[in-house]
């Protein structure tokens, strides 16, 4: 069995990488789920990233689907690598490579596939948001072991925001712990079967992008909604039709 740690590659925010998100966002996107991946261009099998936070989703994960392409699963697998192998070496290439794009991102979202692993992954994005005031930075996340300690510990930059990932009652709890903060969202799964009564909980908003049956309307991206990462107190809580 080959060793990713064998493997050497530079980690990369790609663009336009999904139709759904809109112009000039970057994406970064690392393996899904919590089992082994096969890369067919590396002969190797790699681990998705969710682990136990893959719980929640992982009959209904949208990533699932696009696995059926041979360079889907390799992009997801080299940022999987790279971040894993060395995060000293996955900021400088971030860095670089957003400190030589002549046109900046105006918006990055972090993790369209996968989740944060441990707080030195997490730390990069911080970092990086840091070194980049010009970008928004922000990220759906299950992985409440890692990013709520260190929020409550160290906060957030400005053009940094979570939207805390909340399946059913899964993830009220941890929403609730950092919700007072302005760059902390909540990003609620609606399967039809919430029961608001019983979460003691109100969807300000919903994201657009899906139909009542979680078909995606092309018109509205991310680009041009901005609900996940303005600053508006009636978009805090916004809900998304299951697809």
């Amino acid at each position: 069995m080959k060793n990713i740690k064998n493997f050497f590659f530079k980690a990369k925010i790609t663009s336009n990488g999904n139709i759904k998100l809109g112009k000039n966002i970057g994406v970064w996107s690392v393996l899904y789920g919590n089992k082994k991946h096969y890369v067919k261009k590396l002969d190797i099998y790699v681990k998705g990233t969710c682990g136990d936070n893959c719980k929640a989703c992982q009959n209904n994960c949208y990533v699932r689907k696009s696995y059926r392409y041979p360079s889907v699963i390799f992009g997801h697998a080299r940022n999987t690598i790279a971040m894993r192998n060395n995060t000293g070496k996955m900021l400088l290439d971030l860095h670089n490579q957003l400190s030589k794009k002549r046109k900046h991102f105006e918006i990055i979202r972090i993790n369209q596939s996968g989740e944060i692993e441990n707080i030195s992954q997490f730390a990069v994005w911080i970092s990086l948001a840091i070194l980049h005031p010009e970008t928004q930075f922000y990220i759906y996340t299950k992985a409440f072991n890692v990013v709520i300690p260190y929020i409550k510990e160290y906060g957030l930059p400005k053009n940094f925001t979570v939207l805390i990932s909340i399946w059913h009652e899964y993830g009220l709890k941890e929403f609730k712990e950092v919700e007072h903060l302005e760059n902390i969202k909540a990003f609620v799964y609606d399967d039809n079967n919430y029961k608001y009564d019983l979460y003691d909980f109100e969807i300000n908003t919903y994201c657009k992008a899906y139909d009542d049956n979680g078909k995606l309307n092309h018109d509205i991206t991310c680009d041009k909604c901005k609900k996940c990462f303005d600053r508006k107190d009636y978009h805090k809580i916004i809900g998304c039709k299951a697809h």
